[in-house]
């Protein structure tokens, strides 16, 4: 009955205009802010498990889901975190590049009396769009009632019935937002989208950042034409593009080695002469070209 509400208050938000992700899944980010005094810190044990739950649903359901650990700065590890900080951080992470950030923050409620202490937790936050910054969803789920906690129950206890709780909503929270995905995804009336099954963790797409360096747009489009029919390939989108530089998220089943050696036989049937270089998941292909021969008229000078 609960997610059934939450479903209903999302269809009242405002969601992406049609088609916005046609082209593929969204890369998603979930990251907690804890800028509220009164909300739990990001380093809390009740936040991980909260945080688990609700990236390991969207997971389930078929969505890209990428790590948050080294999307903010160092320093932001050891201060509580803002929305504005995340929305900066998420809109300048290029590889991958992030779609869609879910900005969520936990709270803990206790209340004693004579008859023992009870405790409770709340899950609340938003989902953007990284780009246009427009607003998918907000949502908010809170205990339905305050749990009892042992009489004998120390910090430590407590921390762990809070966490649990937590673990409890965000779960819950992460199923609705997986719905309000999927209809945005594909919103086409009448139909119902279906997340693709999730592949075997050993065919898993990998997530390849190809840098195009010095090519010119013609020989970038007869790259792609490449790029789309190496095996295991599963999709790419471009993240930058000016007259002899590119860059594109590439997503593939290809291990690395194949991928680099499908990278020079590439070139190589393409009659470009050019170095490919790999380091961490990052390719990046420079070109070498000859020195143009050029042919003056003395009767210029």
């Amino acid at each position: 009955m609960i997610l059934r509400r939450i479903l209903l208050s999302f269809a009242l938000c405002i969601g992406l205009t049609g088609g916005a992700f046609a082209a593929g899944k969204p890369n998603i980010v979930v990251v907690g802010a804890d800028s509220d005094p009164a909300s739990v810190r990001h380093d809390s044990r009740i936040f991980t498990r909260a945080y688990a739950a609700l990236s390991d649903q969207l997971h389930e359901a078929g969505f890209d889901v990428f790590d948050a650990v080294d999307l903010l700065p160092p320093a932001a590890d050891r201060a509580r975190r803002s929305d504005r900080d995340i929305v900066k951080a998420a809109r300048s992470t290029k590889r991958p590049p992030l779609d869609i950030v879910v900005i969520f923050s936990a709270y803990t409620k206790a209340r004693e009396n004579d008859y023992g202490t009870w405790i409770g937790a709340r899950v609340a936050g938003r989902m953007l769009n990284v780009r246009t910054n427009q607003l998918l969803a907000t949502f908010e789920l809170g205990s339905p009632k305050l749990r009892r906690v042992p009489s004998a129950c120390a910090r430590p206890c407590l921390i762990e019935i809070a966490g649990r709780e937590a673990q409890i909503l965000a779960r819950g929270m992460g199923a609705a937002l997986a719905e309000k995905l999927i209809w945005v995804s594909d919103p086409l009336p009448g139909r119902k989208a279906k997340p693709k099954a999730q592949p075997a963790l050993a065919a898993a797409p990998r997530g390849y950042a190809l840098v195009l360096d010095g090519f010119t747009p013609q020989d970038v489009m007869g790259m792609e034409e490449y790029l789309v029919v190496f095996r295991d390939y599963a999709r790419h989108r471009p993240v930058r593009a000016s007259a002899r530089h590119h860059e594109f998220w590439y997503e593939s089943g290809a291990p690395s080695g194949r991928l680099y050696r499908n990278l020079q036989k590439m070139l190589d049937h393409m009659g470009l002469r050019g170095r490919v270089d790999f380091a961490g998941n990052v390719f990046t292909i420079a070109k070498i070209s000859p020195r143009a021969a050029r042919n003056f008229d003395k009767s210029d000078w």
